[in-house]
């Protein structure tokens, strides 16, 4: 329609669309309701402009043109009533029944059966199928042949008209007048079905236009599949979903990019969805993005949750498919895991605490009731004061429980700044053999006290190796402070080292006790011994291990264990080349110094265990003249503040 032919007609637009009933709420039953409206009463409108026509240039009014007059003025109360009741289809029958009705006595006028306008009487069922209803298509049938049979009994009574009629207004051939009216009729009807046909289409491009933006807005993707997994239909979210163009997902290729172990859970789950008609959930790992297997790089893997649910026949859907919803829960199943790590590491926090409590509480508790025992009989007996052997003896206990805790302090103290990142490490070159050599004879009274042979395997040509000289002391002290309790009597511990590339390999392997595979990793752990539980067979607090494993750590170095139950333990650690740092640090006193004065050791004042570099320090300082013992406890009290 013409853009000013459409502004003319607009108010008249407006007021059909008012007389339009409220009961036509959709769409399709208001263009249905206006179409009716606006047909009919046009009609209506035609019949009173054609009577003045008729009567000015006519003359006498014959019965054949009253009766088509009075078929179009029918029309105007027909209008009304759908206007007033919205009975659209029971009004469209009624209309079918007027034309019906009107030919059927113009073909009584001009001849009953023999008439030329009798088949037109076959649009009144056509008019009828505009309802949509097939009882109102069968009614009007039925009317029809009601017409015609009341016809035919006319026609044998001879109560028909002639088949020639007077021309209308002295020129125009009835039979043209009435063919004419039925093709204007006939038009009428096909420009309603044209219509409604277009309504319906422009409704349906409407309604996937909506629902694709709904499809495209919803983060969802929404896939049909068949009994074989084969993707017939996906929405345009999968794209993003996948990383993947639609055309590559259809068929079997969302199949091809479900990871290896789940694509038997993705064809079970979709079998059973189809046999039992209950709607499954299913989680799987899908390939992203357009690499194809076998191709350069390595794939990337996102998880996406299946929502399966039959597409039942009852729904008047076909059957045999099965409607998925696919949402990507990749970051839910990442925060998941984080959630789980962080459970397990809360977990082992709390354990960690508990072994704590229990390992300091073990070894504070003993050494504690040792001074506190031997102090109150060196205090409350006075045989005992007037016994200097006995105070001797006491004294050495006493002093020895005091040495006892504060190796457990300091090794407590070294595990801290380790795991906080205070401890720093000091690279400065040194000889590796008296190193290792000098902490083995440190160690040698505590060996012959524990019967075991300590000896050390360290070429003569090792020469020196730049790292953190006395990170390398502790870790050597506390290798073989573990042996020599661990390894029974007649045991043998041997301190090894070589040089590997550009790095050093160093640690000592013994014929003792060993350490069960399961415990390999634990016993790494700070406050863990090997023989865990409410019996502990040996002392200590359990940070051997896991202060060498610090301490190699904080070199760019590594440990490694190697063990067997009942044959021994090798324990190696490994270390980088590293340049000399440059620091202002206190004055270390050298391996020459240290070596000196273990040398000059006397056998019975070895303290029972010498885990610890600040424990070699210590003793060296004191059998070198240099009073360092009050210095070390103020010190040890300063790290604890």
């Amino acid at each position: 329609m013409m853009p000013e032919l459409r502004e003319t007609l607009g108010p008249v637009s407006r007021y059909v669309d008012a007389l339009v009933h409220p009961s036509a709420a959709d769409a399709r039953a208001f263009h249905r309701h206006r179409t009716f409206i606006r047909d009919h009463l046009a009609c209506g409108m035609l019949a009173l402009a054609l009577l003045p026509l008729m009567l000015a240039f006519g003359g006498a009014v014959t019965l054949f043109f009253t009766l088509i007059l009075a078929w179009l003025t029918a029309h105007l109360p027909l209008a009304m009533y759908v206007s007033r009741t919205g009975a659209h289809d029971r009004a469209q029958v009624m209309s079918a029944t007027l034309f019906a009705g009107l030919f059927t006595a113009l073909a009584g006028l001009t001849g009953g059966l023999a008439s030329p306008l009798l088949p037109f009487v076959i649009l009144a069922p056509v008019e009828a199928a505009v309802a949509g209803s097939r009882k109102a298509i069968a009614a009007t049938v039925l009317l029809v042949g009601g017409l015609v049979a009341l016809l035919a009994g006319l026609g044998s009574q001879g109560l028909v008209g002639p088949l020639a009629t007077a021309p209308i207004a002295g020129w125009v051939p009835v039979e043209a007048v009435g063919g004419g009216l039925a093709l204007l009729y006939a038009a009428m009807l096909a420009a309603r079905f044209q219509a409604d046909a277009r309504h319906q289409a422009k409704l349906l491009r409407r309604e996937e236009e909506k629902y694709g933006l709904v499809a495209a807005s919803v983060a969802d993707a929404i896939s049909v599949h068949d009994s074989a997994g084969k993707v017939l239909f996906a929405t345009p979210p999968a794209r993003s979903i996948i990383g993947a163009a639609r055309a590559e997902i259809l068929g079997d290729g969302l199949f091809q990019r479900i990871h290896v172990a789940d694509r038997p859970a993705y064809l079970k789950t979709l079998s059973d969805t189809l046999s039992d008609g209950q709607t499954r959930v299913l989680e799987l790992r899908v390939r992203r993005g357009e690499a194809r297997p076998g191709e350069t790089g390595m794939a990337e893997y996102g998880w996406l949750e299946l929502v399966c649910r039959n597409q039942s026949a009852a729904e008047g859907l076909e059957g045999g498919r099965i409607v998925c919803v696919l949402r990507d829960i990749s970051r839910r199943k990442q925060a998941e895991e984080e959630l789980s790590a962080a459970r397990a590491e809360a977990e082992s926090a709390n354990l960690a605490k508990s072994r704590f409590l229990a390992t300091v509480s073990h070894e504070l508790r003993t050494p504690l009731n040792a001074i506190i025992g031997f102090s109150d009989l060196m205090r409350k007996l006075p045989e005992t004061a007037a016994d200097p052997e006995r105070v001797r003896e006491y004294a050495g206990l006493i002093h020895q429980s005091g040495d006892h805790l504060l190796q457990v302090v300091n090794d407590m103290l070294d595990m801290t700044r380790i795991e906080t990142g205070q401890a720093q490490a000091i690279a400065e070159p040194f000889d590796i053999r008296s190193c290792l050599d000098g902490c083995r004879r440190m160690m040698e009274p505590q060996a012959q006290k524990a019967g075991v042979r300590l000896s050390c395997d360290v070429p003569l040509a090792i020469g020196s190796f730049t790292a953190d000289a006395r990170a390398c002391r502790q870790i050597a002290l506390n290798l073989i402070s573990n042996a020599l309790k661990f390894t029974p009597s007649g045991g043998r511990a041997v301190i090894f080292a070589r040089l590997e590339g550009e790095g050093l390999a160093f640690g000592l392997r013994d014929t003792g006790a060993g350490i069960a595979p399961e415990d390999t990793q634990r016993v790494q752990l700070p406050f863990v011994q090997g023989s865990s539980g409410t019996a502990r067979a040996h002392e200590g607090s359990g940070l051997g291990l896991a202060v060498v494993k610090g301490l190699a750590e904080l070199q760019g170095g590594r440990m490694t264990l190697e063990s067997r139950l009942g044959e021994g333990t090798t324990v190696t650690v490994y270390l980088p080349r590293r340049a000399a740092t440059a620091h202002q640090a206190a004055a270390v006193p050298s391996i020459a110094d240290i070596d000196a004065a273990v040398s000059h050791l006397p056998f019975g004042e070895t303290s029972k265990d010498l885990s610890d570099t600040r424990k070699a320090d210590r003793k060296a300082g004191t059998e070198a003249g240099k009073d360092t013992g009050p210095c070390d406890h103020h010190t040890a009290l300063q790290k604890i503040a």
